[in-house]
């Protein structure tokens, strides 16, 4: 009964993760077929991820009775191996979308993809393990890899936006396949100032990623990208909405 308890908050966490950012979105609708489409991209990255990881890295090298640099080197290769899979397919995809055209897309769009790879992770994870490790994933996880691949699709959009070159996304992605191979380095080693690294780590990009989201709006509505106040756009329909009438002029239905 524990089990289903704590997959049923995971469930939730990821829920009310996408909800909090979908629903804050003061900006044009997002094709609700595109947002499902970004989070099936991470459940096909973790999918592929594992295959990489099962032919790759050897479980026995991420267990606290290796040396340290084997450790080390197996937490990093998974970093990079799982920060790809669920980044580099999306951003290829969506990159050249007209509706990823706002700062909070980036964020959007990537952090559902975060959540598509993440929560199969966890309830796996919790099935397989028992509840105890069900119970420290809660902890510790619930918004990692939504931020880790928020945060590189935040940089993403700001250089599709400016018209520079995504040089800068790149070495972002760089960064959070070195901490999330420091993080999982952490767990790994049982060593203690090592797993409170980790939870710092966690921590720390879980914070940044609701930074890079209010830092995000700000930018849109800087940009006219956004549009402050009830109703602004049609939520059906995603047309602006600057008389913030109760039904739309372009569609009819309730905005």
């Amino acid at each position: 009964m524990l089990i289903f308890a704590i997959l049923l908050i995971f469930v939730l966490i990821a829920a009310g993760l996408a909800w909090y950012f979908i629903g804050h979105d003061r900006g044009e609708k997002e094709p609700i077929g595109a947002l499902w489409l970004a989070f099936g991209f991470g459940f096909a990255g973790g999918v592929v991820a594992a295959i990489l990881e099962r032919t790759f890295i050897a479980v026995k090298d991420l267990n606290p009775a290796s040396p340290a640099l084997t450790i080390l080197v197996a937490s990093l290769a998974v970093g990079v191996i799982e920060e790809a899979c669920k980044f580099i397919p999306l951003s290829l995809f969506i990159y050249p979308k007209r509706y990823f055209n706002e700062h909070t897309d980036g964020i959007i769009y990537f952090a559902l993809a975060g959540l598509g790879f993440g929560l199969p992770e966890n309830i796996l994870y919790t099935l397989q393990f028992g509840a105890s490790t069900g119970m420290s994933r809660v902890l510790l996880t619930p918004f990692f890899h939504a931020a880790t691949t928020g945060i590189v699709g935040f940089f993403l959009i700001k250089a599709k936006l400016a018209g520079r070159s995504r040089v800068h996304s790149w070495l972002m992605l760089g960064a959070v396949m070195l901490l999330h191979g420091l993080y999982d380095f952490g767990l790994a080693s049982g060593v203690a100032v090592f797993v409170i690294t980790s939870i710092v780590i966690t921590l720390t990009l879980s914070i940044f990623l609701f930074l890079c989201y209010f830092r995000a709006d700000e930018l849109d509505e800087q940009l006219g990208l956004s549009a402050v106040g009830h109703n602004s756009f049609c939520r059906s329909c995603g047309h602006p909405n600057p008389e913030h009438n109760l039904y739309c002029s372009h569609c009819g239905r309730r905005a």
